[in-house]
């Protein structure tokens, strides 16, 4: 069985690359990449496979997914692992 990790090491693994650095491939080296994720306390800082939960919503949705909607303005951030949809997003 394989171990699934929670904490990110690396700007490299984070599902909020595009958010901060407004393109999938940053020009940091590994170093820089792994001391600003030990410094980061963003909402949007996570893995793409963490389940997220929408407010309002029984089911949840992936970090991956959530932070496309945030990236389109369709949501918002409200909570560490938490979104709430904008009005109009089905």
């Amino acid at each position: 069985m394989a171990i699934r990790r929670t904490s990110i090491s690396s700007c490299f693994e984070c599902a909020a690359v595009m958010y901060c650095y407004k393109k999938k491939q940053p020009d940091i080296t590994r170093e820089e990449g792994r001391a600003r994720a030990a410094q980061c306390n963003s909402f949007h800082k996570g893995r793409v496979v963490e389940t997220i939960k929408v407010v309002g919503r029984e089911r949840g949705m992936s970090r991956r997914n959530a932070e496309n909607l945030v990236i389109a303005m369709k949501a918002v951030w409200v909570a560490d692992k938490t979104i709430r949809l904008l009005e109009g997003v089905n």
